[in-house]
């Protein structure tokens, strides 16, 4: 098996990571290409930017998974010429490092150009709406036409990312949870009037609403937890969302990334976990916290953009517009019935990673119609 991927292997958080993780456990090796560093590393580390240039390096994080770094020039959503660029030197690249997987999976649009040479199945997973999250990226349109035209198969994580791929039914297989998280025993004690929220930070991180929430509960604390991965364009967001901590007079904290070893003690301290998105580029996501939320029975309190669009809406969801709505949920959720919890536990049960590699399978591998949890799912003919 082998991933295209559209985030470096460390830290082993995401999607693609997961799933990696759960092929290995079937006896699927994996080969894991990660995201590439454009020539703007050139100034920070050159060696290492040619060394990845022409072949791959692979190296094993975890027995049965080996990683390897890859160099461009540019990023390919750049322009039309970028992309054919970028593409070729994927080509080249994998040619190079003996690609030969049984399955390829792409996970960014402007680097499927390169899989008409690949051996094997070649999949397009689709975790993001690209048009909405990058509307400056160049040819998007045509990139996302092409897949649905010569894909084996296209997996999306939301329904609302089907019309993305015209003439194409994509088989819908959403973000999950782990076992781990499920079972883990609780330890930490809750605190008292304590949000959290635990996931990458963004553009879609609302911070205006936060600010707004924080004022309008002056006896709430909320932690954010998670890597930054604010694009370079993006830096003026990035330093608005610092800047929280200093305007709330410490009640807002951000502490980093979590590892997924603390995460279980993380959820059980708070009283509320959080999903504030800008709504206007949330539509189409499958957030894994929500997920990982639920499986402490913590609960969820999100901004409207894709959970009422998504068939996943876990029990006792609130999902609201504004900061007022948010500060009554998050009053609400302290006095919910016992019961809630339970649900939401034996919500994310149900929707575990295992299961949901299950399903990714049988739609990868064409194996047979994907069955998901919840979620409607039809498989049109390859």
């Amino acid at each position: 098996m082998g991933f295209l991927a559209k985030d470096p292997w460390d830290p082993a958080i995401r999607r693609e990571q997961m799933i990696a993780r759960q092929l290995v456990q079937r006896g699927l090796p994996v080969r894991f290409v990660q995201a590439p560093a454009d020539a703007r590393r050139l100034r920070t580390d050159p060696g290492n930017w040619w060394a990845h240039l022409r072949r791959a390096r692979f190296q094993s994080p975890e027995t049965g998974i080996a990683v390897t770094e890859r160099s461009t020039v540019q990023p390919g959503l750049r322009s039309p010429a970028a992309e054919r660029l970028d593409a070729g030197l994927l080509a080249g690249f994998l040619h190079r490092s003996g690609w030969d997987p049984e399955l390829s999976v792409f996970m960014l649009p402007w680097e499927w150009r390169a899989a008409s040479a690949l051996p094997g199945r070649r999949v397009f997973d689709c975790t993001d709406d690209w048009a909405r999250l990058l509307p400056h990226a160049r040819g998007l349109p045509d990139q996302l036409r092409r897949i649905a035209d010569e894909a084996d198969e296209v997996v999306v994580v939301n329904p609302v990312l089907a019309d993305l791929f015209p003439g194409r039914t994509p088989v819908v297989v959403p973000n999950g949870t782990d076992e781990t998280l499920l079972t883990a025993p609780r330890t930490a004690e809750r605190r008292e009037r304590h949000a959290v929220y635990v996931g990458s930070i963004a553009e879609r991180f609302d911070v205006d609403l936060v600010r707004a929430l924080l004022a309008a509960l002056p006896d709430w604390t909320l932690t954010v937890h998670g890597q930054l991965v604010f694009p370079s364009s993006a830096q003026a967001a990035r330093e608005r969302f610092l800047a929280l901590e200093r305007e709330t007079g410490g009640r807002f904290r951000y502490e980093g990334l979590l590892p997924r070893a603390r995460l279980a003690d993380v959820l059980d301290a708070a009283t509320v976990g959080l999903i504030p998105d800008v709504a206007g580029i949330a539509l189409g996501q499958s957030s894994m916290k929500t997920y990982d939320y639920c499986a402490r029975g913590l609960p969820v309190v999100a901004t409207a953009g894709h959970l009422e669009h998504s068939g996943e809406t876990p029990p006792h969801t609130s999902v609201v517009a504004t900061a007022q709505e948010m500060a009554a949920a998050m009053r609400a959720a302290v006095d919910e019935p016992v019961g809630c919890a339970k649900e939401r536990v034996d919500w994310a049960a149900e929707r575990t990673w295992d299961r949901r590699t299950d399903a990714w399978l049988d739609a990868t591998l064409g194996r047979r119609p994907a069955r998901v949890t919840g979620v409607h799912t039809t498989t049109a003919p390859s």
